[in-house]
């Protein structure tokens, strides 16, 4: 994985920060674009994928446990 794959995720916890969401399982986070319908964020790339996941709980993105709270903020 280079830098270069990090930087294509990296509005999500920045500049869109807001618009994104982590839905936490017991199988841990996935990420998820708040909307009606919410959509996962799926990433293939285990280490970039838990590299993600970090940048976005250190930036304070919510985490949520129903997908209920994954629709769009008003």
């Amino acid at each position: 994985m280079s830098e270069q794959h990090l930087s294509e995720y990296e509005e999500m916890w920045t500049t869109e920060r807001e618009r994104w969401a982590l839905f936490r399982s017991d199988m841990g986070y996935l990420p998820i674009l708040r909307g009606d319908p919410p959509m996962a964020e799926v990433i293939c790339d285990e280490k970039l994928s838990d590299l993600v996941v970090a940048k976005m709980l250190a930036a304070g993105v919510a985490v949520v446990e129903d997908l209920q709270d994954c629709q769009a903020p008003e």
